[in-house]
């Protein structure tokens, strides 16, 4: 070999190990970045020249990514129904406090037991209402919690899609610069490192499918099918309720034209925080509030006053009130928002100038509504005949999601078993996903991620290799000198 094809080569290797002496360096400085893929440098030989570098090449596993992707979705999904339900469990929280409508309930019940024991008791009378009042307040505040997780929810996907929207267009330009990176042959390895983590960040909002194209270039579609990306993103709308109706669902997430969630989508989203926000409000909320709504119908209808005169009056309630007074709540039809509206009557709450009295002997609607027209302080006939009316089988509408034919006292019971049943099963599938989501991360980093060890070794060869080259150029410049000494 010629001392210029000596010199050649072994300025090749300079310039090579410098190239991967570069990239070693920025895979440790990125080492602890998400997403941040492995990169190295392709090395081909070049006949009489040495070697030169070709391109950089970056640590990839698609199936593995796409796992993330879809666990991430998901794991966002279960996470938002959880947080939720646990704040719904405001209505419940430790049984033994006793502030549970099922709890509340029980010592409504109770108290009438003890007011029938002694019914000539004013002190008796007056805990039984007061009881009432506490029921009827734990209804509506466990209303006004649901009406919170509504609202709450509503913020929370409003807020989902200006993120989506955001990362969209922050995706379109990365996507245009990888796409004319990789036809004019530039490095574009890092920005597919930022592609990955949009994306990333992307699935945690939204369910979402990638399809790969030449030139690197990439479309998006949800997990429903509906396009996200396709050379420019599309836009996601979504209208905003400040207050929601109670018993009514929000508005739905539109995505290029296509309702994606409701009742009237038609390629709904399957997972993603989104997902788990509209179930939260329009699913979840909606079934626990139609549960209390349901509680406050039979009360009213249980406690309602009939006509004794004989005259053929109709039905009006009685110690407990609505917005709809005097008259009595429908059989079997929800009214929604009920719970939060169902009232004691001024006329029985002691604490408001009522005779709670009135809960034993009737006629809170006047003379003819009256069971005591004696007003016997043994009478007992019409405490009887409230707590028989709480233990008696009622229809209850098919929205609760319960048991259509049971007891008020046992409804309530099943609709605290429901929540909690519900806000289980959450707490089991968000730990599930959660950990697949760590597990597959971690499986694609390993893979994908900087090893410092390895990368701190590599550079020890790199350095040896640079000492072994510069060896050589001074050994090649060495004979160039004696040569033209010669030659001289």
């Amino acid at each position: 070999m010629s001392l210029s094809a000596s010199l050649s080569t072994a300025n090749s290797s300079l310039f090579v190990t410098g190239e991967r002496t570069s990239i070693v360096s920025r895979n440790i400085a990125n080492a602890d970045r998400p997403f941040y893929s492995k990169k190295s440098v392709s090395v081909v030989t070049v006949p009489g020249s040495g070697v030169k570098s070709s391109q950089v090449i970056r640590a990839e596993q698609p199936v593995l990514f796409r796992k993330v992707l879809t666990s991430s979705a998901a794991a966002a999904t279960q996470g938002a129904r959880l947080d939720a339900l646990n704040f719904l469990n405001g209505t419940i929280n430790d049984v033994e406090l006793g502030g549970s409508p099922s709890a509340l309930m029980n010592s409504f019940s109770n108290a009438l037991q003890t007011f029938s024991a002694q019914p000539h008791s004013k002190l008796a009378a007056e805990a039984a209402v007061r009881s009432a009042r506490d029921l009827a307040d734990g209804l509506n505040g466990a209303a006004s919690i649901i009406q919170q997780v509504r609202n709450e929810s509503e913020t929370g996907i409003q807020a989902s899609v200006n993120r989506v929207n955001s990362l969209l267009a922050d995706f379109k330009t990365v996507n245009d610069t990888i796409v004319k990176g990789t036809i004019s042959g530039s490095d574009v390895t890092d920005y597919l490192d930022q592609r990955d983590e949009i994306l990333a960040n992307l699935s945690n909002e939204i369910g979402i499918r990638t399809v790969a194209r030449d030139n690197n270039d990439m479309a998006i579609y949800t997990d429903g099918g509906v396009t996200l990306f396709d050379r420019s993103p599309r836009s996601v709308e979504f209208q905003r309720t400040l207050n929601l109706t109670p018993g009514v669902p929000g508005n739905a997430v539109i995505i290029d034209g296509v309702a994606v969630t409701g009742a009237n989508a038609t390629m709904p989203l399957q997972s993603g925080r989104l997902i788990g926000l509209v179930e939260a409000r329009d699913d979840i909320s909606l079934t626990y509030q139609a549960q209390l709504d349901e509680m406050a119908r039979v009360l009213i209808t249980a406690f309602a006053e009939s006509d004794q005169s004989g005259g053929g009056g109709p039905d009006q309630t009685g110690l407990f009130t609505w917005p709809g007074s005097p008259a009595v709540p429908p059989a079997g039809t929800l009214i929604s928002g009920l719970s939060g509206s169902i009232r004691v009557n001024s006329a029985v709450d002691p604490d408001l100038g009522g005779d709670a009295v009135l809960l034993r002997d009737g006629g809170i609607n006047g003379a003819d509504y009256r069971y005591n027209g004696l007003a016997e302080a043994s009478f007992t006939d019409r405490i009887d005949e409230l707590i028989g009316n709480m233990s008696e089988t009622y229809a209850f509408d098919p929205a609760a999601k319960l048991a259509a034919g049971t007891s008020v006292t046992g409804f309530a019971g099943a609709s605290a078993a429901w929540l909690q049943e519900a806000r289980k099963v959450a707490d089991d599938a968000y730990s599930y996903q959660s950990t697949l989501l760590q597990r597959s991360y971690e499986s694609f980093s390993n893979l994908t991620g900087v090893n410092l060890e390895e990368e701190l070794a590599l550079m020890l060869d790199l350095e040896r290799s640079f000492q072994t080259s510069s060896k050589l150029v001074g050994v090649i410049d060495t004979m160039f000198t004696s040569l033209l000494a010669a030659i001289r």
